[in-house]
């Protein structure tokens, strides 16, 4: 049995030799940056630094399916202003404009969830449209979700198999960043999620990848490529530096793989105490890692 350290070891030394990526990346079937066809799950809680994980460590470029993103975008259309004015009477620029307030970033996912469902109606047209393209062809995908239950880990999977991708090219980074340093992290952030939904998030993310290492092979009904789980505390799990030339890259990052393409999970009883006492330390104390 590895402790978490050797695991850490074991992928500095297949980056540093070649065998899997030239570079600290996290890679997916053992391909750095391949052009088609796959899809990547960013799971984790509000504040947890998933973009900050997608934009130096992982070695996949695709199409982002962002629902912050697609709020903000949404606030500025007049077409959905007088929408939301004429079925529930708020001014949703008013509301975005002022996200610093915890409430205001509650009413705005309510209004694009469930009053609008603006982001399952991006997505089916999203799907709509991979759908035409050739079986070699489908773009690359990247999902910024909480994962935060298995229904939607479900619903994800059946969308895309049912457009043509391959159970083998669905991967899952989980983002997992100590708690305190993501509920700081949140009071400073243009987006203010409300503390208890924040913490819920981390809650329902740490809970749902505990289940999905225990599923063994059923995990095959959703998916079947790669999981990595990214520790993400900042001057702990990795270092950004400055490069001469003015730019940044990650001089160190910790991750590791729980599930390798077309493998079954290492259940959560089989991996080393140190590993999962660094989880239990990150998560919210009510989720336990035993």
């Amino acid at each position: 049995m590895k402790t978490f350290n050797q695991h850490y070891l074991e992928e500095r030394e297949l980056q540093e030799s070649g065998e899997i990526l030239l570079e600290k990346l996290i890679t997916f079937g053992g391909k750095a940056y391949p052009n088609f066809g796959n899809v990547v799950i960013m799971a984790g809680g509000a504040g947890s630094g998933k973009g900050f994980v997608l934009s130096n460590l992982v070695g996949l470029e695709g199409k982002v399916m962002d629902v912050d993103a697609l709020k903000t975008a949404a606030a500025k259309s007049k077409l959905i202003q007088k929408r939301v004015k004429d079925k529930t009477g708020m001014d949703i620029a008013a509301i975005a404009s002022d996200l610093k307030n915890s409430e205001n970033v509650g009413k705005l996912h309510d209004i694009i969830a469930n009053v609008l469902q603006i982001d399952a109606r991006k997505q089916k047209v999203l799907m709509t449209g991979i759908l035409a393209a050739p079986a070699d062809r489908k773009p690359n995908l990247i999902f910024d979700t909480t994962l935060k239950d298995i229904t939607k880990l479900g619903n994800l999977s059946r969308q895309l198999t049912n457009v043509g991708y391959d159970k083998k090219n669905i991967h899952i980074v989980w983002v997992v960043n100590d708690i305190e340093v993501a509920k700081a992290q949140n009071l400073t952030r243009s987006r203010t999620v409300p503390a208890e939904i924040l913490v819920n998030t981390h809650r329902g993310a740490s809970q749902t990848m505990g289940d999905i290492l225990n599923m063994g092979k059923t995990l095959k009904r959703y998916m079947d490529g790669d999981i990595v789980f990214a520790f993400n505390k900042v001057g702990v799990d990795s270092q950004l530096k400055v490069s001469g030339g003015g730019g940044s890259f990650l001089e160190d990052a910790k991750y590791f793989y729980v599930k390798r393409q077309g493998k079954p999970p290492t259940p959560v009883a089989n991996l080393e105490k140190d590993i999962k006492a660094k989880i239990s330390s990150y998560v919210p104390k009510a989720v336990t890692w035993a």
